[in-house]
Protein backbone atom coordinates (compact mmCIF):
# COMPACT_ATOMS: atom_id res chain seq x y z
CA UNK A 1 0.00 0.00 0.00
CA UNK A 2 0.61 3.78 -0.36
CA UNK A 3 1.61 5.56 2.48
CA UNK A 4 0.78 9.50 1.75
CA UNK A 5 3.76 11.82 3.03
CA UNK A 6 6.28 8.76 2.97
CA UNK A 7 8.77 8.07 0.42
CA UNK A 8 7.31 4.88 -0.57
CA UNK A 9 6.76 3.68 -3.69
CA UNK A 10 5.63 0.10 -3.70
CA UNK A 11 2.81 -0.08 -5.59
CA UNK A 12 0.87 -2.93 -6.37
CA UNK A 13 0.11 -5.02 -9.36
CA UNK A 14 -3.30 -4.14 -11.11
CA UNK A 15 -6.01 -5.77 -9.52
CA UNK A 16 -9.71 -4.78 -9.61
CA UNK A 17 -11.24 -1.86 -7.67
CA UNK A 18 -14.13 -3.19 -5.13
CA UNK A 19 -16.84 -1.10 -6.65
CA UNK A 20 -20.34 -1.48 -7.34
CA UNK A 21 -20.50 -0.19 -10.58
CA UNK A 22 -17.00 -0.03 -12.50
CA UNK A 23 -16.70 3.75 -13.93
CA UNK A 24 -13.81 2.71 -16.39
CA UNK A 25 -15.84 0.19 -17.93
CA UNK A 26 -16.67 2.27 -21.09
CA UNK A 27 -13.36 4.26 -21.28
CA UNK A 28 -12.26 4.02 -24.55
CA UNK A 29 -8.33 5.35 -24.65
CA UNK A 30 -5.28 5.81 -27.43
CA UNK A 31 -2.95 5.43 -24.84
CA UNK A 32 -1.02 1.78 -25.43
CA UNK A 33 -0.05 1.60 -21.73
CA UNK A 34 -2.29 3.14 -18.69
CA UNK A 35 -1.91 3.13 -15.06
CA UNK A 36 -4.06 4.89 -12.64
CA UNK A 37 -3.96 4.11 -8.01
CA UNK A 38 -5.56 5.65 -5.27
CA UNK A 39 -2.67 6.41 -3.01
CA UNK A 40 -4.26 6.45 0.13
CA UNK A 41 -5.88 2.53 -0.25
CA UNK A 42 -3.04 1.40 -2.71
CA UNK A 43 -5.96 0.21 -4.54
CA UNK A 44 -5.38 -0.27 -8.83
CA UNK A 45 -8.35 1.90 -10.22
CA UNK A 46 -7.68 1.11 -13.78
CA UNK A 47 -4.62 -0.51 -15.82
CA UNK A 48 -3.35 -1.46 -18.98
CA UNK A 49 0.00 -2.65 -20.25
CA UNK A 50 0.69 -1.44 -17.08
CA UNK A 51 4.31 -3.45 -17.06
CA UNK A 52 5.19 -2.78 -20.81
CA UNK A 53 8.60 -1.37 -21.18
CA UNK A 54 7.92 1.38 -23.44
CA UNK A 55 9.75 5.50 -24.63
CA UNK A 56 9.07 8.14 -22.16
CA UNK A 57 9.75 11.19 -23.97
CA UNK A 58 10.27 14.16 -21.73
CA UNK A 59 8.73 12.46 -18.49
CA UNK A 60 12.62 11.14 -18.26
CA UNK A 61 13.25 14.48 -16.47
CA UNK A 62 10.97 13.43 -13.33
CA UNK A 63 14.22 11.23 -13.21
CA UNK A 64 16.40 14.06 -13.96
CA UNK A 65 14.87 16.21 -11.74
CA UNK A 66 15.21 13.68 -8.39
CA UNK A 67 18.73 13.02 -9.30
CA UNK A 68 19.47 17.19 -8.99
CA UNK A 69 17.70 17.35 -6.04
CA UNK A 70 19.19 14.66 -4.05
CA UNK A 71 22.96 15.31 -5.20
CA UNK A 72 22.84 19.18 -5.14
CA UNK A 73 21.89 22.27 -3.20
CA UNK A 74 18.67 24.04 -4.41
CA UNK A 75 20.73 27.26 -4.38
CA UNK A 76 23.50 26.12 -6.53
CA UNK A 77 24.22 28.16 -9.47
CA UNK A 78 24.56 26.59 -12.86
CA UNK A 79 25.79 28.18 -15.61
CA UNK A 80 24.32 27.64 -19.46
CA UNK A 81 27.10 26.71 -22.07
CA UNK A 82 26.72 26.51 -26.13
CA UNK A 83 26.64 22.70 -25.61
CA UNK A 84 23.50 23.48 -23.75
CA UNK A 85 21.52 25.24 -26.53
CA UNK A 86 22.99 22.71 -29.00
CA UNK A 87 20.36 20.66 -27.46
CA UNK A 88 16.77 20.35 -29.46
CA UNK A 89 14.43 23.11 -28.68
CA UNK A 90 14.94 26.68 -28.16
CA UNK A 91 13.23 27.58 -24.74
CA UNK A 92 15.15 31.25 -24.30
CA UNK A 93 18.02 30.33 -22.50
CA UNK A 94 21.20 32.01 -22.94
CA UNK A 95 25.05 31.24 -23.33
CA UNK A 96 26.52 32.71 -20.03
CA UNK A 97 22.90 32.73 -18.08
CA UNK A 98 23.68 31.60 -14.54
CA UNK A 99 20.15 30.24 -12.87
CA UNK A 100 19.81 28.72 -9.00
CA UNK A 101 19.54 25.05 -9.47
CA UNK A 102 16.22 25.46 -8.31
CA UNK A 103 14.57 27.70 -10.44
CA UNK A 104 16.32 25.53 -13.31
CA UNK A 105 14.56 23.04 -12.40
CA UNK A 106 11.41 24.78 -12.61
CA UNK A 107 12.10 26.05 -16.43
CA UNK A 108 12.91 22.29 -16.89
CA UNK A 109 9.55 21.00 -15.49
CA UNK A 110 7.14 23.38 -16.48
CA UNK A 111 8.37 23.86 -20.35
CA UNK A 112 10.27 20.67 -20.24
CA UNK A 113 13.33 22.71 -21.32
CA UNK A 114 15.88 20.20 -22.85
CA UNK A 115 18.54 23.09 -22.53
CA UNK A 116 17.74 23.38 -18.81
CA UNK A 117 18.22 18.99 -18.46
CA UNK A 118 21.67 19.46 -19.83
CA UNK A 119 22.39 21.83 -18.09
CA UNK A 120 21.50 20.25 -15.20
CA UNK A 121 23.36 16.73 -15.71
CA UNK A 122 26.49 18.35 -17.06
CA UNK A 123 26.16 20.22 -13.38
CA UNK A 124 24.89 17.27 -11.45
CA UNK A 125 27.28 14.83 -12.87
CA UNK A 126 30.26 16.36 -12.40
CA UNK A 127 29.40 17.53 -8.86
CA UNK A 128 29.33 20.90 -9.91
CA UNK A 129 32.66 20.84 -12.20
CA UNK A 130 31.29 20.82 -15.90
CA UNK A 131 33.46 17.59 -17.59
CA UNK A 132 34.06 15.99 -20.41
CA UNK A 133 32.42 12.92 -18.73
CA UNK A 134 29.39 14.84 -16.37
CA UNK A 135 26.91 13.80 -18.46
CA UNK A 136 27.38 10.49 -18.95
CA UNK A 137 28.34 9.90 -15.10
CA UNK A 138 24.87 12.26 -14.46
CA UNK A 139 23.03 8.96 -16.61
CA UNK A 140 24.60 6.28 -14.50
CA UNK A 141 23.48 7.84 -11.50
CA UNK A 142 19.85 7.79 -13.14
CA UNK A 143 20.12 4.15 -13.73
CA UNK A 144 21.40 3.14 -10.38
CA UNK A 145 18.66 5.13 -8.69
CA UNK A 146 16.44 2.98 -10.71
CA UNK A 147 17.70 -0.17 -9.86
CA UNK A 148 17.96 1.16 -6.20
CA UNK A 149 14.24 1.88 -6.27
CA UNK A 150 13.19 -1.66 -8.06
CA UNK A 151 11.79 0.38 -11.28
CA UNK A 152 13.08 -2.65 -13.51
CA UNK A 153 11.66 -1.28 -16.89
CA UNK A 154 13.56 1.71 -16.55
CA UNK A 155 16.47 2.11 -18.69
CA UNK A 156 18.17 5.74 -19.27
CA UNK A 157 20.47 7.49 -22.07
CA UNK A 158 20.14 10.65 -21.55
CA UNK A 159 18.84 13.05 -19.33
CA UNK A 160 16.06 14.38 -20.93
CA UNK A 161 14.06 11.90 -23.16
CA UNK A 162 15.15 13.08 -26.58
CA UNK A 163 14.96 10.61 -28.78
CA UNK A 164 18.28 9.24 -30.29
CA UNK A 165 19.35 9.29 -33.39
CA UNK A 166 22.61 8.03 -35.94
CA UNK A 167 22.75 9.02 -39.58
CA UNK A 168 19.62 11.06 -39.57
CA UNK A 169 17.57 7.96 -38.55
CA UNK A 170 16.17 7.82 -34.55
CA UNK A 171 17.63 4.54 -33.16
CA UNK A 172 16.53 4.49 -29.78
CA UNK A 173 14.28 6.52 -26.96
CA UNK A 174 16.75 8.82 -24.52
CA UNK A 175 14.90 6.75 -21.71
CA UNK A 176 12.35 3.75 -21.10
CA UNK A 177 9.90 2.31 -18.42
CA UNK A 178 6.51 1.28 -17.60
CA UNK A 179 3.76 3.17 -16.30
CA UNK A 180 3.92 1.48 -13.09
CA UNK A 181 7.63 2.05 -12.66
CA UNK A 182 6.83 6.04 -14.13
CA UNK A 183 3.93 6.26 -10.99
CA UNK A 184 6.11 4.76 -8.84
CA UNK A 185 9.01 7.59 -9.88
CA UNK A 186 6.46 10.23 -9.62
CA UNK A 187 5.54 9.53 -6.36
CA UNK A 188 8.98 9.05 -5.04
CA UNK A 189 9.83 12.75 -6.20
CA UNK A 190 6.86 14.25 -4.99
CA UNK A 191 7.09 12.66 -1.29
CA UNK A 192 10.87 13.45 -1.37
CA UNK A 193 10.30 16.68 -2.49
CA UNK A 194 6.64 17.97 -3.13
CA UNK A 195 7.74 22.16 -3.67
CA UNK A 196 9.80 20.00 -6.99
CA UNK A 197 6.37 19.45 -8.78
CA UNK A 198 4.33 23.11 -7.15
CA UNK A 199 5.34 24.88 -10.31
CA UNK A 200 3.87 22.07 -13.01
CA UNK A 201 0.48 23.05 -11.74
CA UNK A 202 0.52 26.72 -12.98
CA UNK A 203 -0.50 27.12 -16.57
CA UNK A 204 2.66 29.47 -16.80
CA UNK A 205 5.11 30.92 -14.71
CA UNK A 206 7.86 34.06 -14.39
CA UNK A 207 10.91 32.79 -13.45
CA UNK A 208 13.83 34.99 -13.72
CA UNK A 209 17.57 34.15 -13.83
CA UNK A 210 20.62 35.00 -11.59
CA UNK A 211 21.54 37.85 -13.88
CA UNK A 212 17.86 39.34 -13.82
CA UNK A 213 16.40 38.16 -17.11
CA UNK A 214 12.61 37.64 -16.88
CA UNK A 215 11.19 34.05 -18.63
CA UNK A 216 7.73 33.94 -19.01
CA UNK A 217 7.22 29.71 -19.91
CA UNK A 218 4.02 28.30 -20.68
CA UNK A 219 3.08 24.98 -19.12
CA UNK A 220 3.42 22.37 -21.48
CA UNK A 221 0.33 20.53 -19.98
CA UNK A 222 -1.62 22.43 -22.36
CA UNK A 223 -5.32 20.24 -20.48
CA UNK A 224 -4.24 21.58 -17.31
CA UNK A 225 -7.43 23.20 -16.49
CA UNK A 226 -9.90 20.10 -17.22
CA UNK A 227 -8.10 18.37 -14.16
CA UNK A 228 -9.31 19.03 -10.82
CA UNK A 229 -7.19 18.80 -7.41
CA UNK A 230 -3.95 18.87 -9.38
CA UNK A 231 -0.60 18.34 -7.59
CA UNK A 232 1.54 17.67 -9.90
CA UNK A 233 2.53 16.51 -13.70
CA UNK A 234 4.98 16.11 -16.48
CA UNK A 235 4.72 15.73 -20.06
CA UNK A 236 6.53 14.28 -23.10
CA UNK A 237 6.27 13.79 -26.76
CA UNK A 238 8.58 12.68 -29.49
CA UNK A 239 8.06 10.54 -32.58
CA UNK A 240 8.95 7.53 -31.27
CA UNK A 241 7.34 7.85 -27.88
CA UNK A 242 4.42 9.08 -29.09
CA UNK A 243 2.61 11.35 -26.57
CA UNK A 244 2.72 10.70 -22.60
CA UNK A 245 1.73 12.44 -19.57
CA UNK A 246 1.69 11.70 -15.64
CA UNK A 247 -0.84 14.02 -13.07
CA UNK A 248 -0.84 13.57 -9.63
CA UNK A 249 -4.19 15.00 -8.52
CA UNK A 250 -6.77 15.19 -5.30
CA UNK A 251 -9.91 13.39 -5.30
CA UNK A 252 -10.81 15.06 -1.88
CA UNK A 253 -8.78 16.20 0.85
CA UNK A 254 -5.38 14.95 1.13
CA UNK A 255 -6.41 12.10 -0.77
CA UNK A 256 -4.01 11.84 -3.66
CA UNK A 257 -4.60 9.33 -6.73
CA UNK A 258 -1.53 8.91 -9.54
CA UNK A 259 -2.81 8.74 -13.29
CA UNK A 260 0.21 7.50 -16.15
CA UNK A 261 -0.57 7.65 -19.92
CA UNK A 262 2.02 6.31 -22.34
CA UNK A 263 2.39 5.63 -26.02
CA UNK A 264 -0.96 8.10 -26.93
CA UNK A 265 -0.64 10.72 -29.78
CA UNK A 266 0.15 14.35 -28.72
CA UNK A 267 -3.66 15.42 -28.44
CA UNK A 268 -4.68 11.90 -27.38
CA UNK A 269 -2.54 12.25 -24.61
CA UNK A 270 -4.78 14.81 -23.10
CA UNK A 271 -8.06 13.29 -23.64
CA UNK A 272 -7.00 10.28 -22.69
CA UNK A 273 -6.27 11.46 -18.95
CA UNK A 274 -9.38 13.77 -19.08
CA UNK A 275 -11.17 10.52 -19.38
CA UNK A 276 -9.62 9.12 -16.70
CA UNK A 277 -9.54 11.73 -14.28
CA UNK A 278 -13.00 12.33 -14.55
CA UNK A 279 -13.58 7.64 -14.41
CA UNK A 280 -11.63 8.34 -11.38
CA UNK A 281 -13.38 11.05 -9.53
CA UNK A 282 -16.39 9.22 -10.66
CA UNK A 283 -15.21 6.14 -8.45
CA UNK A 284 -15.32 8.47 -5.23
CA UNK A 285 -18.97 10.19 -5.56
Amino acid sequence: FIQVGRAETNLPEAQTPALQEDPFKDVVLEARAVYVADLVTGKVLYAKNEQEKLPLASVTKIMTALIARERMNSSAVVTITKEDLSIEGDTGLHVGERWRMEDLLDVMLLISSNDAAHAVSGFVGGAGQRTETSHAQFVVMMNEKAQALGLSTMEFFNESGLDLEENGTTVKAGGYGSAHNIAMLMIELWNKYPATLEITTRKDARITSQDGIVHVLPNTNEALGRYPGMIGSKTGYTELAGGNLVILFDVGIGHPVVAVVLGSSRDGRFADMQMLTQATLKAFE
